[in-house]
């Protein structure tokens, strides 16, 4: 029986590579970096189920979403969205989630397994019985997982640092127009002021004028 298909999109190599390291004993794993290079490798070769990132450039995961579901081959495609910013996706799309399932960063090598296999409604493999492995092997096992662990994390707290300046730049430029605005409104007061000085200066010389003419 041929492997399903599971298609990985997202725009972090370290994270597609951990995932397709995690899936390669069961399933044939495609990668895409972004939404628009998934949409079209989707189109291509038609995967079984797509993991979709929330937060990328071009297309975040609620458009390219969208697109694949506007598509008639992949309307029904199993699609699990996952990232480390769930407050991000519940502000796109509010809970329950309709249409596909979602996996928050850091996650476990078995959790998504797991995910995946009920989606796909696949068997899961026999448990290996750790007891009869040599140490070694534990010990690579428990380092695999830790890598993961490690991995997502660290994406997911550059996310959230990128988000909070973001927030905080955003801040500073309302700030900013707010000041701007207001120096605006006092530039156009003082040119409002000098106008009228003007139009006053104009109406005196015109009057300095008329009395030399009548002196003259």
């Amino acid at each position: 029986m041929a492997a399903k298909t599971v298609l990985v999109i997202d725009d972090s190599i370290m994270i597609r590579k951990m995932v397709a390291s995690i899936l390669a004993d069961q399933f044939e794993v495609l990668e895409a970096k972004d939404g628009l290079v998934g949409l079209d490798t989707a189109k291509k070769h038609h995967p079984d189920l797509i993991l979709l990132d929330f937060v990328m450039p071009k297309m975040d995961g609620y458009e390219t979403l969208q697109a694949l579901r506007k598509e008639d081959d992949l309307r029904n495609t199993p699609v699990v969205m996952m990232s480390g910013l769930r407050e991000q996706v519940t502000a796109r799309i509010p809970e329950p989630f309709v249409g596909f399932d979602f996996i928050e960063k850091p996650f476990e090598a078995s959790a998504l397994v797991e995910q995946i296999q009920k989606a796909l409604q696949v068997s899961p493999q026999p448990e290996v019985d750790l007891s009869s492995e040599p140490m070694i092997q534990q010990l690579l096992s428990k380092m695999s997982t830790l890598e993961t662990l490690f991995i997502q994390g660290t994406e997911t707290m550059v996310q959230r640092e990128v988000v909070s300046r973001l927030n905080n730049l955003n801040e500073r430029v309302k700030q900013q127009e707010g000041v701007s605005h207001n120096l605006q409104t006092y530039m156009e007061k003082i040119l409002a002021e000098i106008d009228r000085q003007n139009k006053g200066l104009a109406l005196i010389a015109n009057e300095l004028r008329q009395i030399r003419k009548r002196l003259g």
